[in-house]
């Protein structure tokens, strides 16, 4: 199993969307994928096609000691996913502490069972400061933090940072090149991050919100859209990262 935190320094980046779109253009490659949602504000399921947020999921599961893997869902492209569930900032802090109470075995906690071994998962995380965040980042082979070319994403970078020093690695997304200080910042952030920072970005594009109105994947509905093309390049990136054959 490959696990994969997808963290962000502050909410508003796309970090759900990337997460969805990340978890169905591996799932077109024929990997075994599962994307997780730990985040409170449950997004992720109506990013990967359910018209209504679902009601039982991940934070409960994990904070009363029941079996998440009983909540996992699949939308109409057979994509595996476990929603957050309805839960609030409470809950969540429930299942940090949950997952704290036996830091030994907390990346066990997010093991697939028999489902696949290779298995990719994807954990969506709230967004920084979170202790959640920070257990689930503590154990996964890769972190991926997003940002926006914007001077709060920025200035979170130190924030990401501290949960693996030197070993997180980003992406930028909602970039728009014709704007002078996201191109300033964009430059900034290869200056600050060199390597671990992706060569490409994820480019505003109305294609997302489309597909999201559509409740259809954007690989899907607008395959030819600029975005598209940079999610399965980012796609190939991230499985050159875990090592693992396109």
């Amino acid at each position: 199993m490959k696990l994969v935190a997808i963290v962000s320094p502050c909410g508003g980046v796309g970090r759900s969307m990337l997460s969805a779109a990340l978890a169905d253009a591996l799932h077109r490659r024929g990997h075994p994928v599962l994307a997780i949602d730990c985040d409170p504000h449950n997004d992720l399921a109506l990013h990967l096609g359910a018209t209504a947020r679902p009601q039982r999921g991940f934070l409960a599961a994990i904070s009363d000691g029941s079996d998440w893997r009983e909540t996992a869902l699949a939308n109409s492209d057979g994509v595996q996913f476990v929603p957050a569930g309805a839960a609030g900032d409470d809950l969540a802090s429930a299942c940090a502490v949950a997952l704290g109470a036996d830091p030994e075995g907390l990346r066990s906690r997010f093991d697939v069972g028999e489902w696949q071994d290779d298995a990719i998962v994807l954990v969506d995380t709230p967004s920084l400061p979170s202790r959640l965040a920070a257990q689930v980042a503590a154990v996964a082979d890769r972190v991926l933090a997003v940002l926006g070319a914007d001077p709060i994403s920025f200035g979170g970078i130190a924030r990401t940072e501290a949960l693996r020093p030197g070993q997180v690695h980003y992406v930028v997304n909602g970039f728009e090149p014709n704007r002078p200080l996201q191109n300033d910042i964009r430059v900034l952030l290869r200056r600050e991050l060199g390597e671990r920072l992706a060569p490409y970005a994820v480019h505003r594009d109305g294609s997302v919100a489309d597909a999201l109105a559509r409740n259809r994947a954007l690989l899907a509905d607008a395959p030819a859209s600029q975005a598209a093309a940079d999610l399965q390049l980012l796609a190939s990136w991230l499985l050159r990262a875990l090592d693992v054959t396109a």
